[in-house]
């Protein structure tokens, strides 16, 4: 059997890390420096799953470097599983185990698109994709048979019942999304259900802006460099980017922000894009990820108990993965 040692996770996630220190760790820029290593041929593969709550790092070693030496490339206290622990700990991430909702489905596809990422630009590895391939197909089958997913809430249909408790009636008010990435585009989905018309998007890349337009014929396009014209106008503000800076600057919205108006800032960026300092007018309030995950309370226990029930998946899936390794280890050798 090929070594499963060689095959270790580490990163930071909501359980782990504050928002804060999250926003610190992606500030040194943890895929350059894994990327590094693979260049300069330290590591075999690896493949990054990086998502609002979560970025780690799914790494094939060789014998030039150890796990403890590429734990001193960080400077945060980091998630560190290795060999069969690592690709369990791999399936219970496919499976939702360690979502803030139990089960939930986006994480499984942020799965498949971080494998599908590492296959394009040829990072990854015969090792890591017979494990990913396992790990996507224990991911389909858990929530097939538990069921669990059933009436799942996503983060944005969190953040779209948090928007609605602020605004009731949110038919009549503007609505100005910063960035259109995954995330944004799920949040647009929402929205175009509950039939507004007064939606807007800015990207800094103009041609995405107008790829999203056709898919979402409802929102109306705003040049990255007006953005803070429209916001003005806006009575919620969600921000996604990719940013690695703060995106709605303090000195910039202030002078001209409405005083008699109020804003609703949904910041779901890590880093946060929106300046804190902004949450001190009376009229402004703000809202990032750690404080929309307050607001999911329900459901949980029963969805704790579906994962007892059936982790037992999760051993299937590793007597098969096994077999799998032997396979292909007696046809390549």
């Amino acid at each position: 059997m090929l070594d499963l040692d060689k095959i270790v996770v580490i990163g930071v996630s909501h359980e782990n890390l504050s928002l804060l220190e999250r926003e610190e760790f992606m500030r040194t820029r943890p895929k350059y420096i894994i990327e590094k290593l693979y260049k300069e041929k330290e590591i075999n593969a690896y493949i990054n799953l990086s998502t609002c709550l979560r970025t780690e790092f799914y790494i094939e070693l060789n014998s030039n470097i150890s796990i403890d030496e590429i734990q001193k490339l960080f400077s945060v206290k980091m998630l560190v599983k290795t060999g069969i622990e690592a690709i369990e700990y791999l399936f219970k991430v496919s499976c939702g185990f360690y979502s803030v909702i139990k089960g939930e489905d986006q994480i499984l596809a942020q799965v498949k698109s971080s494998h599908s990422e590492a296959l394009e630009n040829e990072h990854s590895s015969k090792f890591l994709n017979i494990i990913f391939n396992k790990a996507i197909e224990l991911g389909k089958k858990f929530r097939t048979k538990s069921m669990i997913a059933h009436n799942a809430l996503s983060l944005e249909a969190i953040s779209l019942k948090f928007i609605k408790n602020k605004f009731p009636h949110i038919e009549d008010k503007n609505i100005f999304i910063l960035g259109i990435g995954e995330l944004a585009q799920d949040i647009l989905t929402l929205l175009s259900k509950e039939q507004l018309k007064n939606i807007y998007i800015t990207n800094r890349t103009y041609h995405k802006a107008e790829q999203i337009k056709k898919q979402f014929e409802m929102v109306n396009i705003v040049d990255y460099k007006e953005k803070y014209k429209e916001m003005f106008e806006a009575d919620v503000i969600i921000s996604a980017t990719s940013a690695p800076h703060i995106v709605v600057e303090y000195d910039k919205f202030v002078p001209k922000m409405k005083e008699d108006k109020d804003y609703l800032f949904i910041d779901l960026a890590v880093p946060r894009d929106v300046d804190e300092r902004l949450a001190n007018f009376k009229n402004i309030e703000i809202y990032n990820l750690d404080d929309i995950w307050k607001v999911y309370n329900e459901h949980s226990m029963n969805r704790d108990k579906l994962l007892e029930d059936y982790s037992y998946l999760i051993d299937e899936q590793m007597e098969k993965l096994i077999k799998s390794l032997d396979y292909y280890k007696e046809n390549t050798l």
